[in-house]
């Protein structure tokens, strides 16, 4: 007989990994900047991480991308080549 619930736990994982990354990243940001950035304001597309905050939180993103892109290397093998 089919079981729904052993088809369904297939499914289960596949936003998780996402969610990891956005986390990382806002942790990353947090440690590196100084700013906390909610991780409903990351979307990751394409190996793009667009984050919506302010200007002045971009702007102090951006001076300290580099750094950024390679604390989160250490944490996670390159999903991340880019921040917007």
């Amino acid at each position: 007989m089919f079981n729904i619930a052993q088809y369904l736990e297939k499914f289960k994982c596949i936003g998780e990994s996402e969610q990891g990354l956005r986390r990382a990243l806002a942790l990353v940001i947090s440690e590196v900047v100084g700013v906390s950035v909610d991780i409903k304001n990351i979307i990751i597309k394409n190996g793009e991480a667009i984050i919506k905050v302010s200007p002045l939180v971009k702007n102090s993103i951006y001076i300290k991308k580099e750094k950024i892109l390679k604390e989160l290397r250490k944490k996670i093998e390159g999903k991340i080549q880019e921040i917007r």
